[in-house]
């Protein structure tokens, strides 16, 4: 069984449309376990009155995405789990194609495929893989090649228990995890598209007041390989605008890394 997990959060514009592309799957073992994070418009009102089996709602204080989807995965009743935020949907056909993977490319725990970004006017292919297996999720991350996000990756059950989410994280929290998770995963990419992001409806991607709800106030450089610092390092240079002071406090030395710096320069050439 494959388990959508959908964390949920005052998006009652959207949310119907999100669970109808689920429900309406040409693959039919699946479930829907949606937590709603402490919504405060009638997102779980329009939930309830969708009359499915395969729809659980989980309730809870709003304690954040991170929170939501830890608690959509102990719950969950699936082998493999795919998470969808509430302002996205797949595509027609996207269950029974990463289906398709599972049992073509058994050895793998983690597919990764295409995806759709919606902007309002018009729609494009985000960027297209090479089918296969990614044995280097860093490099290919830090050279633009890799980008997975909710609802167009599938990972087994597992390895998300044993990588669960930072729950104190509230920004790029994804990136935290699968940056984790990459460690241990078996991963194989695959070359259909599987779903659309709808850009409209999602949240301006702004800083924190306090660093520490996201991923950029836990960088760790320590013991990592070459390309995971690289990733790192890219990552310090995006985001430090928004938290230049308590990037000051927290990294005093990693702004004087010339050598970082030298080579992410020689790279984006």
């Amino acid at each position: 069984m494959i388990s959508v997990i959908i964390p949920l959060y005052n998006k009652e514009q959207i949310i119907e449309k999100c669970i109808q592309s689920v429900l309406t799957q040409d693959y039919d073992d699946f479930e829907v376990v949606i937590v709603n994070d402490g919504s405060t418009d009638r997102s779980a009102e329009i939930v309830k009155r969708i009359d499915d089996s395969r729809i659980r709602l989980i309730e809870q204080e709003n304690g954040g995405p991170s929170k939501a989807r830890n608690i959509g995965v102990k719950n969950a009743k699936g082998d493999w789990i795919v998470f969808l935020d509430a302002d996205d949907e797949f595509l027609l056909g996207a269950l029974n194609y990463f289906r398709s993977l599972i049992r073509s490319h058994c050895v793998y725990d983690f597919f990764a495929c295409p995806y759709y970004c919606n902007n309002g006017i018009k729609r494009q292919l985000h960027f297209q893989y090479q089918e296969g297996e990614l044995r280097n999720p860093f490099k290919a991350s830090y050279k633009g090649k890799f980008l997975p996000r909710a609802g167009a990756f599938i990972c087994k059950k597992k390895l998300l228990l044993s990588n669960p989410f930072n729950e104190q994280i509230r920004r790029f929290e994804d990136l935290e995890m699968l940056y984790r998770l990459y460690h241990n995963a078996r991963i194989y990419l695959g070359t259909t598209p599987v779903m659309v992001v709808n850009q409209e409806f999602a949240a301006a991607s702004t800083g924190r007041k306090d660093i520490k709800e996201d991923f950029l106030g836990y960088l760790n450089f320590k013991g990592k390989t070459f390309w995971e610092k690289m990733c790192l390092y890219k990552f310090y240079l995006g985001e430090r605008p928004y938290y230049k002071e308590q990037c000051k406090q927290l990294y005093p030395m990693l702004a004087k890394r010339l050598d970082l710096l030298l080579l992410s320069k020689i790279f984006a050439l």
